[in-house]
């Protein structure tokens, strides 16, 4: 008797497992899971332009940094000297060359020949090869203290003097424009400074900007 007992049971478990579950249909069996779907994911790269690169500025003010000091100077020529230093700062060749026609009978650019200063100082600074290069000493001498030429004009640097002090000759060093020997060699030559210099007169007359002699 008690082996039958609980062979009926062992019999009855999976029927009173039926009866407890929660699933509507009694006794059914629970469906099987859906498989997961695995989603592919494929990264695509657009092929990117290549990358621009800047033109080549030529101008050798690109990367000066100069402001324009204020100076006890007539008013015309206190215009000129900022129009002059504008246009050199933007190597603006042709407006340069306009203000240097604009009074007088003559402007000197160089001693070598030519007829167009614009044309002159565009090719050296494209060239490249000059040190310092016409626009860079141009804008640089402009911001020194200005003196007075032998004709009375007003000019710079200061060491265009007919007895430049040794501040006058290191303010060419400090400013980048010329080394130290190079200086020194122009002072024991006795030529006094032959780099680049300009002169305005005292009603706005832009006679030159030459170096050598």
């Amino acid at each position: 008797m008690k082996t039958f007992a609980l062979a009926a049971l062992v019999l009855a478990a999976p029927a009173l497992a039926g009866c407890g579950s929660e699933n509507t249909g009694a006794g059914a069996p629970s469906p099987a899971p859906s498989p997961a779907t695995v989603t592919e994911t494929v990264e695509t790269t657009e092929a990117l332009p290549p990358p621009t690169t800047a033109p080549e500025v030529a101008c050798s003010t690109a990367a000066l940094r100069l402001t324009l000091p204020e100076e006890d100077l007539p008013a015309p020529v206190v215009d000129v000297r900022r129009r002059v230093f504008d246009a050199a700062v933007a190597c603006d060749y042709e407006t340069l060359e306009q203000i240097a026609l604009e009074k007088g009978e003559g402007f000197t650019f160089s001693y070598g020949g030519g007829t167009s200063a614009a044309g002159f100082w565009r090719d050296v600074e494209e060239a490249g090869i000059e040190e310092p290069l016409p626009m860079r000493a141009l804008a640089a001498i402009l911001a020194m203290p200005h003196t007075r030429n032998e004709s009375g004009s007003y000019a710079w640097p200061t060491a265009y003097n007919e007895a430049p002090t040794d501040d006058a000759w290191q303010a060419l060093v400090d400013a980048g424009l010329y080394t130290e020997s190079a200086v020194e060699q122009m002072q024991t030559q006795g030529t006094g400074y032959l780099g680049y210099r300009t002169a305005i007169t005292a009603d706005g007359d832009w006679q030159f900007f030459v170096a050598g002699d």
